[in-house]
Protein backbone atom coordinates (compact mmCIF):
# COMPACT_ATOMS: atom_id res chain seq x y z
CA UNK A 1 0.00 0.00 0.00
CA UNK A 2 1.36 3.61 -1.23
CA UNK A 3 1.36 6.10 1.72
CA UNK A 4 2.29 10.05 1.24
CA UNK A 5 5.47 10.41 2.46
CA UNK A 6 4.66 14.29 2.79
CA UNK A 7 1.19 13.33 4.56
CA UNK A 8 2.97 11.28 7.04
CA UNK A 9 5.68 13.75 7.94
CA UNK A 10 3.41 16.30 7.99
CA UNK A 11 0.73 15.23 10.27
CA UNK A 12 2.49 14.87 13.52
CA UNK A 13 4.51 17.12 15.72
CA UNK A 14 6.00 14.98 19.04
CA UNK A 15 6.28 17.73 20.75
CA UNK A 16 4.50 18.99 23.79
CA UNK A 17 0.76 18.22 24.55
CA UNK A 18 1.67 14.63 25.93
CA UNK A 19 -0.78 12.82 28.13
CA UNK A 20 0.55 10.48 30.86
CA UNK A 21 -0.66 6.93 30.07
CA UNK A 22 -1.39 3.68 31.87
CA UNK A 23 -1.78 0.20 30.80
CA UNK A 24 -5.17 1.20 29.52
CA UNK A 25 -6.38 4.38 28.73
CA UNK A 26 -9.03 6.38 27.26
CA UNK A 27 -8.59 9.46 25.20
CA UNK A 28 -11.16 11.41 24.45
CA UNK A 29 -11.64 13.53 21.11
CA UNK A 30 -14.47 16.45 20.77
CA UNK A 31 -17.36 14.46 18.83
CA UNK A 32 -17.94 16.58 15.27
CA UNK A 33 -14.70 18.03 14.80
CA UNK A 34 -13.86 16.03 11.37
CA UNK A 35 -13.76 17.86 8.42
CA UNK A 36 -15.23 17.91 5.04
CA UNK A 37 -16.81 14.43 5.28
CA UNK A 38 -13.65 12.24 6.83
CA UNK A 39 -14.10 10.13 10.03
CA UNK A 40 -14.48 11.19 12.50
CA UNK A 41 -12.80 10.00 16.04
CA UNK A 42 -14.17 10.85 19.10
CA UNK A 43 -12.11 8.36 21.43
CA UNK A 44 -8.95 5.87 21.11
CA UNK A 45 -8.54 3.55 24.06
CA UNK A 46 -5.29 2.00 24.37
CA UNK A 47 -4.18 -1.16 26.06
CA UNK A 48 -1.70 -4.03 26.21
CA UNK A 49 -1.47 -7.70 28.23
CA UNK A 50 2.12 -8.34 29.94
CA UNK A 51 3.38 -10.08 26.65
CA UNK A 52 3.42 -6.94 24.64
CA UNK A 53 0.36 -6.82 22.69
CA UNK A 54 -1.14 -3.51 22.20
CA UNK A 55 -4.74 -2.93 21.49
CA UNK A 56 -5.99 0.43 19.79
CA UNK A 57 -9.66 0.51 20.45
CA UNK A 58 -11.29 3.28 18.07
CA UNK A 59 -14.94 5.04 18.51
CA UNK A 60 -15.23 6.27 15.03
CA UNK A 61 -18.37 7.46 12.93
CA UNK A 62 -18.30 4.63 10.86
CA UNK A 63 -19.86 1.36 11.08
CA UNK A 64 -17.16 0.40 8.35
CA UNK A 65 -14.83 2.16 6.44
CA UNK A 66 -15.70 3.74 2.54
CA UNK A 67 -13.52 3.05 -0.27
CA UNK A 68 -12.98 6.57 0.16
CA UNK A 69 -11.82 6.19 4.05
CA UNK A 70 -8.36 6.45 5.66
CA UNK A 71 -6.79 6.29 8.81
CA UNK A 72 -3.54 6.68 9.73
CA UNK A 73 -2.10 5.96 13.66
CA UNK A 74 1.25 7.53 13.83
CA UNK A 75 3.46 6.48 16.51
CA UNK A 76 7.07 7.77 17.67
CA UNK A 77 8.20 4.39 19.57
CA UNK A 78 11.20 6.14 21.06
CA UNK A 79 9.70 9.38 22.51
CA UNK A 80 12.83 10.88 20.17
CA UNK A 81 11.48 13.76 17.57
CA UNK A 82 14.98 13.97 16.02
CA UNK A 83 14.75 9.89 14.75
CA UNK A 84 12.62 8.78 12.03
CA UNK A 85 10.99 10.50 9.61
CA UNK A 86 9.73 13.93 11.17
CA UNK A 87 9.70 12.02 14.45
CA UNK A 88 8.16 9.35 13.21
CA UNK A 89 9.44 5.74 13.41
CA UNK A 90 5.99 3.76 12.42
CA UNK A 91 2.33 4.22 11.06
CA UNK A 92 -0.63 1.94 10.80
CA UNK A 93 -2.12 2.48 7.50
CA UNK A 94 -6.37 1.27 7.69
CA UNK A 95 -8.43 1.55 4.46
CA UNK A 96 -11.49 -0.45 3.66
CA UNK A 97 -8.70 -3.21 2.39
CA UNK A 98 -7.49 -3.61 5.61
CA UNK A 99 -4.39 -2.79 7.99
CA UNK A 100 -0.61 -2.58 6.89
CA UNK A 101 2.54 -1.28 9.10
CA UNK A 102 5.00 0.99 7.28
CA UNK A 103 8.14 2.15 8.92
CA UNK A 104 10.78 5.18 8.86
CA UNK A 105 13.65 3.94 5.81
CA UNK A 106 15.95 6.76 5.37
CA UNK A 107 13.84 9.72 4.16
CA UNK A 108 10.59 8.14 3.91
CA UNK A 109 8.51 5.10 4.82
CA UNK A 110 8.78 1.83 3.43
CA UNK A 111 6.23 -1.36 4.10
CA UNK A 112 7.57 -3.14 7.48
CA UNK A 113 6.82 -6.65 8.28
CA UNK A 114 3.88 -6.94 10.74
CA UNK A 115 3.18 -10.60 11.66
CA UNK A 116 1.63 -9.74 14.71
CA UNK A 117 -0.72 -7.10 13.21
CA UNK A 118 -4.60 -8.01 13.39
CA UNK A 119 -8.14 -5.44 12.90
CA UNK A 120 -11.25 -6.37 13.91
CA UNK A 121 -14.60 -4.73 14.10
CA UNK A 122 -14.50 -2.96 10.19
CA UNK A 123 -10.73 -1.60 11.45
CA UNK A 124 -11.48 0.22 14.18
CA UNK A 125 -9.47 -2.29 16.62
CA UNK A 126 -5.87 -2.78 16.12
CA UNK A 127 -3.41 -5.03 17.90
CA UNK A 128 0.06 -5.17 17.57
CA UNK A 129 2.45 -7.12 19.22
CA UNK A 130 5.75 -3.97 20.63
CA UNK A 131 8.06 -6.45 18.33
CA UNK A 132 6.76 -5.44 15.26
CA UNK A 133 7.40 -2.10 16.55
CA UNK A 134 11.12 -2.07 17.41
CA UNK A 135 10.06 -3.52 20.88
CA UNK A 136 9.35 -0.37 22.40
CA UNK A 137 8.18 0.24 25.31
CA UNK A 138 6.21 3.77 25.44
CA UNK A 139 5.31 5.81 22.62
CA UNK A 140 3.33 9.02 22.03
CA UNK A 141 0.93 8.64 19.20
CA UNK A 142 -1.77 10.40 17.59
CA UNK A 143 -4.93 9.19 15.16
CA UNK A 144 -5.62 10.70 11.50
CA UNK A 145 -8.28 10.66 9.56
CA UNK A 146 -8.58 11.74 5.95
CA UNK A 147 -10.15 11.07 2.77
CA UNK A 148 -8.35 9.84 -0.44
CA UNK A 149 -10.23 12.02 -2.78
CA UNK A 150 -10.13 14.91 -0.76
CA UNK A 151 -6.76 15.85 0.80
CA UNK A 152 -8.33 19.14 3.36
CA UNK A 153 -10.84 16.58 4.93
CA UNK A 154 -9.95 15.63 8.09
CA UNK A 155 -9.30 14.68 11.79
CA UNK A 156 -6.86 14.62 14.66
CA UNK A 157 -6.89 12.95 17.87
CA UNK A 158 -5.90 14.91 19.84
CA UNK A 159 -6.57 17.69 18.07
CA UNK A 160 -2.75 19.08 18.82
CA UNK A 161 0.38 17.50 19.90
CA UNK A 162 0.32 14.07 20.12
CA UNK A 163 -0.66 11.87 23.77
CA UNK A 164 1.67 9.26 25.33
CA UNK A 165 1.13 5.79 25.91
CA UNK A 166 3.39 3.61 27.99
CA UNK A 167 3.41 -0.40 28.12
CA UNK A 168 2.82 -2.08 31.24
CA UNK A 169 5.16 -5.53 31.16
CA UNK A 170 5.35 -8.45 32.75
CA UNK A 171 8.25 -7.28 35.26
CA UNK A 172 11.71 -9.01 35.68
CA UNK A 173 12.37 -10.12 39.07
CA UNK A 174 15.86 -9.74 40.61
CA UNK A 175 16.32 -10.58 44.32
CA UNK A 176 14.42 -11.22 47.57
CA UNK A 177 15.36 -9.81 51.02
CA UNK A 178 13.77 -11.34 53.54
CA UNK A 179 13.74 -11.42 57.52
CA UNK A 180 12.61 -13.87 59.74
CA UNK A 181 11.39 -14.09 63.89
CA UNK A 182 13.20 -15.20 65.85
CA UNK A 183 16.40 -14.14 63.67
CA UNK A 184 17.28 -17.73 64.08
CA UNK A 185 14.94 -21.28 64.80
CA UNK A 186 14.84 -22.61 68.00
CA UNK A 187 14.10 -26.09 68.65
CA UNK A 188 10.37 -26.50 70.03
CA UNK A 189 9.35 -23.17 69.27
CA UNK A 190 7.52 -21.31 66.29
CA UNK A 191 9.37 -19.75 63.23
CA UNK A 192 8.18 -17.56 60.60
CA UNK A 193 8.55 -15.48 58.11
CA UNK A 194 8.61 -11.45 59.24
CA UNK A 195 9.10 -9.78 56.13
CA UNK A 196 10.50 -10.00 52.50
CA UNK A 197 11.82 -6.97 50.18
CA UNK A 198 11.49 -7.83 46.59
CA UNK A 199 13.61 -5.63 43.96
CA UNK A 200 13.13 -6.03 40.23
CA UNK A 201 15.72 -6.33 37.62
CA UNK A 202 15.22 -2.29 36.54
CA UNK A 203 16.59 -2.22 40.58
CA UNK A 204 12.96 -0.50 41.42
CA UNK A 205 11.70 -2.01 45.28
CA UNK A 206 8.32 -3.27 45.10
CA UNK A 207 5.88 -5.29 47.61
CA UNK A 208 5.30 -8.88 46.24
CA UNK A 209 1.64 -9.44 45.23
CA UNK A 210 2.57 -13.28 47.38
CA UNK A 211 4.93 -15.25 49.16
CA UNK A 212 5.15 -18.80 49.37
CA UNK A 213 7.42 -20.99 51.39
CA UNK A 214 9.40 -24.36 51.76
CA UNK A 215 10.54 -25.31 54.48
CA UNK A 216 12.44 -28.34 54.63
CA UNK A 217 13.80 -29.53 58.49
CA UNK A 218 17.11 -31.85 57.43
CA UNK A 219 16.37 -32.67 53.62
CA UNK A 220 12.39 -33.34 54.92
CA UNK A 221 9.31 -31.22 54.13
CA UNK A 222 8.21 -29.24 57.27
CA UNK A 223 4.62 -28.84 57.63
CA UNK A 224 3.37 -24.97 57.63
CA UNK A 225 2.52 -21.99 55.39
CA UNK A 226 5.46 -19.26 55.88
CA UNK A 227 5.16 -20.45 59.98
CA UNK A 228 6.62 -23.55 61.06
CA UNK A 229 6.83 -25.17 64.65
CA UNK A 230 10.34 -26.23 65.21
CA UNK A 231 10.34 -29.87 66.58
CA UNK A 232 11.82 -30.22 70.01
CA UNK A 233 14.36 -33.24 68.83
CA UNK A 234 15.25 -31.04 65.83
CA UNK A 235 18.14 -29.46 67.74
CA UNK A 236 21.32 -29.02 65.66
CA UNK A 237 19.62 -29.76 62.33
CA UNK A 238 19.54 -27.94 59.01
CA UNK A 239 16.24 -26.19 58.34
CA UNK A 240 16.15 -24.26 54.67
CA UNK A 241 13.93 -22.14 53.32
CA UNK A 242 12.78 -21.22 49.89
CA UNK A 243 10.75 -18.25 48.75
CA UNK A 244 8.94 -17.87 45.47
CA UNK A 245 7.31 -14.45 44.96
CA UNK A 246 4.76 -13.63 42.72
CA UNK A 247 4.16 -9.40 40.58
CA UNK A 248 2.08 -8.68 38.43
CA UNK A 249 2.05 -11.97 36.41
CA UNK A 250 5.74 -12.61 36.91
CA UNK A 251 6.91 -15.07 39.64
CA UNK A 252 10.61 -16.56 40.95
CA UNK A 253 12.04 -19.06 43.18
CA UNK A 254 14.78 -17.58 45.32
CA UNK A 255 17.99 -19.43 46.84
CA UNK A 256 16.99 -21.42 50.43
CA UNK A 257 18.02 -19.59 53.40
CA UNK A 258 19.58 -22.06 55.41
CA UNK A 259 20.05 -21.74 59.08
CA UNK A 260 21.22 -24.62 61.83
CA UNK A 261 18.62 -25.16 64.47
CA UNK A 262 19.33 -23.84 68.71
Amino acid sequence: MHVGVVFLVSVLAVVGGAQGARASETFSDPQGDATGGAPDITQAVLSNDFDGNVTFALTIDRTTFSADDQLFVFLDTDKNASTGVGGLDYAIVVTSEGATLVRASGTSFAPAPHPTLTFADGGKTLTINRSDLGGTTGFSFVVKSRLRSTSTAGDSAPDSGSATYDLELKPVLGTLAASFSPAKPRAGHAFRLARTTLRLQDRTVVRADSVSCLAKLGGKSLAGHCSWRIPKNAKGKRLAVTLTARYKGASATFTPWRFRVG
